[in-house]
């Protein structure tokens, strides 16, 4: 049988890889993005590129989440960014709250998988952002948990109980964790406390608050399970990551605690003349 090259013609990266890329140009309320191991980043779409105001078409080549974002949330990225590479495993359907142009915000849902070379290795990562601001469309299979999603992020500072959240969607309480579980590879309970925590965060670094006080106005009615969940999650204290990264530290006693994209780079602005 005669040997078909086809997939070879389609994926040669000097002649279609950047037409591939702009079909995400298409999706306006999708941000995508391509890092390469140092996290610089290689790939934008045209929405995340206004999003961020980042008006040159390849303005983004050798910059890093560092030239878009305040430090705290370019470690969080970074950190899950470092997972998939050294894991070289995906992280699905994960709650972001994300500040664009004018510090505007707004929550995501944000998917991030390793790109691997022909020998296995990790080369890059690749993440899809879907705005949940916008209305969801018919044919997303998360438009199931709309209600339970903005119910979650409009009640995070409340008691949620999981017969509530079913309810929301007409399953009983096992359907629905099971349901969730698939839809976002996390179990509602986690999911709450990720979308708690980076309130929380947002909190410390915007405002002069208490620790206590945002534990409470983020869900949270036991301050050591608040300290135990955060540094689980960002490897440090409350109190350490004000300290790290609050522009405007609180006086009140209460508050004391040869890269990938270099290699591209030509071949993108050679490739997009």
């Amino acid at each position: 049988m005669k040997y078909d090259n086809t997939f070879e013609k389609i994926f040669n990266p000097r002649t279609s890889l950047v037409n591939i890329l702009q079909l995400f140009d298409f999706l306006p309320n999708v941000f995508f993005h391509i890092k390469d191991v140092h996290q610089k980043f290689l790939w934008m779409n045209t929405a995340l590129r206004q999003h961020l105001g980042e008006k040159e078409e390849m303005g983004f080549l050798n910059k890093t989440d560092s030239d878009y974002f305040n430090p705290n949330l370019v470690f969080l990225y970074q950190r899950e960014d470092n997972e998939v590479i050294t894991t070289c495993r995906p992280i699905l359907n994960q709650p972001w709250f994300v500040p664009g142009l004018n510090n505007e915000q707004k929550w995501f849902i944000s998917s991030k998988i390793p790109l691997t070379d022909m020998d296995g290795k990790v080369v890059a990562t690749a993440g899809l952002m879907r705005n949940l601001s916008q209305e969801y469309e018919a044919a997303n299979p998360l438009n199931e948990m709309k209600n339970v999603i903005d119910y979650i992020f409009a009640h995070y500072y409340e008691k949620i109980s999981l017969d509530t959240l079913a309810s929301l969607v007409f399953l009983s309480q096992r359907q629905f964790e099971r349901r969730f579980h698939e839809l976002f590879c996390l179990s509602p309970r986690d999911f709450i406390l990720k979308v708690r925590i980076d309130k929380a965060i947002r909190f410390l670094v915007e405002s002069e608050d208490s620790i206590t006080q945002i534990a409470l106005n983020c869900g949270f009615y036991d301050n050591s399970y608040f300290t135990r969940q955060f540094k689980k999650m960002t490897a440090m204290s409350p109190l350490q990551f004000r300290k790290k990264y609050a522009s405007n530290q609180p006086s009140d006693n209460s508050t004391q605690e040869k890269s990938l994209t270099d290699k591209m780079s030509e071949k993108y602005k050679k490739m997009s003349k």
